[in-house]
């Protein structure tokens, strides 16, 4: 999930980016649109998005190149996948979206968890996500089925409406997460914040540092005061410093 600037909701949302509503409806989660596009990000194209809030997107694909990564959030989360984890044979996923990440490693062995039964059946009907190897419940109860040391990675990015459910950041489930990771394994999150005063933020790396000895955070643009999708990077290992080609190492800064 990444954020969009705020409008006053879908009518002006379809205005401002020639959008056309494909399907709508309504889960027991959240409302869920489909959405076409002639331009992302600044380029032109056929692109298809999904969304849950006018302000958000939980996933865009290229119709015309459906193998691409389109946004820039999805680029990142599999450059750091590949520079810290470059030979994980198994992994897990806590959020589906229109399950971007899980197909472009599609040789690999990953589990998605996704709570919302329709958003698995839009994804695959609408953005031709195959449902491989997606389970539905709630990610942390599925987590625990997992063997012990059993993960190479596990990527969180789940999301209700505009935050992380609350469960998905307490302490006991990122100590079940490194129950669940292999010596070498990585923790990746995705949160969308502020890079300064956002106690959230603090918080969580605060709680994560405690459990992993080794934390890295990345923002998208460190000098935007708005919110914006911050990565954290966790591990039992030494993580080395690293430049990704859209993202910048981020310290923790108070006031």
């Amino acid at each position: 999930m990444y954020p969009l600037d705020r409008n006053k909701g879908f009518e002006s949302h379809f205005s401002r980016y020639g959008s056309t509503l494909v399907y709508k409806t309504s889960s027991a989660y959240q409302d869920i649109y489909v959405m076409d596009r002639n331009e992302y990000e600044g380029t032109r194209g056929k692109f298809r998005i999904l969304q849950f809030t006018s302000d958000a997107v939980q996933g865009v694909i290229n119709l015309e190149q459906p193998h691409c990564l389109v946004a820039s959030y999805s680029r990142i989360t599999v450059e750091l996948i590949d520079h810290y984890a470059s030979d994980f044979k198994k992994g897990f996923i806590i959020g589906h979206g229109i399950g971007t990440v899980s197909s472009y490693y599609s040789h690999k062995y990953l589990v998605t968890a996704e709570i919302d039964p329709m958003v698995v059946e839009v994804s695959k009907k609408y953005f031709g996500h195959t449902g491989k190897n997606v389970e539905v419940g709630d990610g942390l109860a599925l987590l625990k089925t997992q063997e012990v040391q059993s993960q190479d990675i596990i990527f969180l990015d789940a999301y209700s409406s505009n935050e992380i459910p609350i469960h998905l950041t307490t302490k006991e489930f990122f100590t079940l997460t490194n129950e669940k990771l292999s010596d070498k394994g990585i923790l990746i999150m995705n949160y969308i914040g502020k890079v300064r005063k956002d106690e959230f933020l603090q918080s969580l790396y605060a709680k994560i540092s405690k459990i992993y000895p080794y934390v890295k955070l990345f923002a998208t643009n460190p000098k935007k005061r708005s919110k914006q999708n911050i990565f954290f990077v966790a591990s039992r290992r030494v993580l080395e410093d690293y430049l990704p080609r859209e993202a910048t190492p981020l310290q923790i800064m108070g006031e």
